[in-house]
């Protein structure tokens, strides 16, 4: 990472668990090659660099989720994943909001998800799953 990487997001968000909701900093970062995204909670930092935005993200929240949580973040919900394009053209912060009818939107993976959406948030995997269900219907 350079010595100056640019800040392209800091803020406050909460992290989601069955226990609750915590709050926590979630901070990314561009140095000009590389991506890094950091969420910090109480006292532990879960951090990544990637080739992209959203893989980055990803990463951490596969650390977060071994303590169970899930940030608060439109790129953690179920119906939210980017296009081949938007990673190597976009540096992945940008994906498709996958909607049950029609076209997807293009949302900001980094947007704070409303606490009465926090049931839309899923750990990797079942994203990974449930956009694989959206994007095939969507070929029928």
């Amino acid at each position: 990472m350079s010595d100056n990487p640019e800040t392209i997001h800091d803020v406050e968000i909460s992290l989601v668990s069955g226990d609750g909701v915590v709050t926590g900093r979630l901070m990314a970062q561009f140095s000009g090659v590389d991506y890094t995204v950091r969420i910090v909670c109480a006292d532990m930092t879960y951090e990544s660099t990637a080739w992209n935005f959203f893989q980055a993200l990803v990463n951490v929240r596969l650390s977060l989720e071994g303590v169970g949580l899930k940030p608060a973040v439109v790129g953690a919900c179920r119906n939210v994943y980017p296009s081949r394009m938007s990673l190597e053209m976009g540096g992945g912060r940008r994906a498709y909001l996958w909607p049950l009818a029609e076209r997807p939107a293009t949302v900001d993976i980094f947007d704070g998800v409303p606490d009465s959406e926090y049931g839309n948030l899923v750990f990797v995997d079942d994203q990974k799953e449930a956009v694989r269900r959206l994007r095939s219907k969507g070929s029928e």
